[in-house]
Parts: structure tokens; sequence; C-alpha cells
């Protein structure tokens, strides 16, 4: 079970961004070209940081109300189906199960600030980003890698921008977004749990790196 951490706190600047968290990835994460050194890179990957991930939950009898005071808190839909998340500036919503929301954003956004009790007692409101990793893999090859372990079909004609997919790579859950509408602009947002972040990325370089990947920069 996830733990209990206030979003608001994080909201407010005083969360694992803006006190410098360790990464998950610090022991392995070096930027460069791995693999084909040949020509432009078909994958990149970067690690996303700055960024809250907080899961809204409830129950079938209220979840409904729930979500529309989280649309009122946000100025924006909630997602109906598990299939495509709804995005407004830096927000996206993924609804992630029947009765459970989440809700990605830039560190600092003020609506998040005292979300508990702008939602009401019949939500329950946990702050999940210190549990999880997020990867942006992009370019010419981002689909090509991914589906080397991803039993999803990524062809944007299927899979288009704002679509995602609960599912497994390299026996680790994960949850796979599409950000990019179609090649060579596709880019995808992993969210990998942090206890498997190294197996992840050590499977994830080692397919990407046949075809040529650029590991850029933390941001």
């Amino acid at each position: 079970m996830e733990a209990d951490r206030d979003p608001s706190r994080e909201a407010r600047g005083a969360g694992p961004a803006s006190a410098g968290e360790r990464s998950a990835l610090a022991a392995v994460y070096r930027p460069g070209r791995v693999g084909v050194a040949d020509g432009p890179a078909a994958v990149t990957i970067r690690e996303r940081t700055g960024r809250l991930l907080v899961q809204v939950s409830g129950w079938p009898g209220s979840f409904g109300a729930v979500c529309a005071s989280l649309e009122n808190v946000l100025a924006m839909p909630t997602p109906r189906d598990g299939r495509t998340a709804v995005s407004k500036g830096s927000v996206t919503l993924f609804r992630v199960s029947p009765e459970r929301v989440w809700i990605a954003a830039a560190v600092g956004l003020p609506a998040l600030v005292d979300l508990r009790s702008r939602l009401g007692r019949d939500a329950v409101v946990t702050q999940i980003d210190h549990g999880r990793v997020v990867l942006r893999v992009g370019g010419s090859g981002a689909a090509v890698a991914l589906n080397r372990g991803l039993p999803v079909d990524l062809d944007p004609a299927v899979f288009p921008d704002g679509a995602f997919a609960q599912s497994v790579i390299h026996g680790i859950s994960v949850l796979v977004h599409r950000v990019g509408a179609a090649d060579p602009g596709a880019a995808f947002d992993v969210y990998v749990p942090r206890d498997y972040a190294v197996s992840f990325w050590e499977w994830l370089t080692g397919v990407a790196q046949t075809l040529g990947c650029d590991v850029e920069p933390v941001r």
C-alpha cells in the first residue's frame, strides 16, 4: 500500500523534487549515446522530474461525485475510460480503475493545495510519485523498442496521442502513455515502479542500443 503523503505540501514547493530527492536511477543514468554510434539516434530516453503523481480513489456509490468535484477543482473533465488520458496544460489525468484516477502534474500546481478538503470526505487522496519513475521515450524507434517487451500495439492508428495502457514489460508492471501523435515525433511516458526502475532501465537501454539511443540529461 502506498504511503499517504500530502500533495498540497509538494504543490507549495516543499516536496521531493524541490528537495533534490535522489533518483532511483542515479547509479546507472549516464547521458550520452548508447549502442549504434553512427547517424542520428532512433530512440531518446530521459527521466522526467519535477512532477507530482497523486491518486484520487473512492467507492462505487460516491466516486461519480468525487470526480465531479475534481473536475471543478482542476477545471477539466475526468477520463471516462481506462484507455485515454485527459490533458490540460501541465496536468494529465488517467483513470487507472473504475474508482481510481491518477493526476500527473507539475510541482507547484496551486489546484492541488488542500486537495483532500476540496474533494470531500468520500475521496481518498494519496501521493504516489515517490513510488514511480517516469521515463520519456521518444524518436522514430520508440515504439519499436518498447514493443520488444510490451504486448500492446503502439501503431498510432490504434494507439493515438493520449492513449495509455497498463501492462507488463520485462516482468514489470508499467503504465505507457503516448504523448506524441506519430513517427518521427512519437513519444511515450512510461511510469515504472521505483523498486524496479534499474531493472527496467537496463532492459530498455539494452533493446534501444541496437537502434541507436541517446540518453538525455534529466529534466
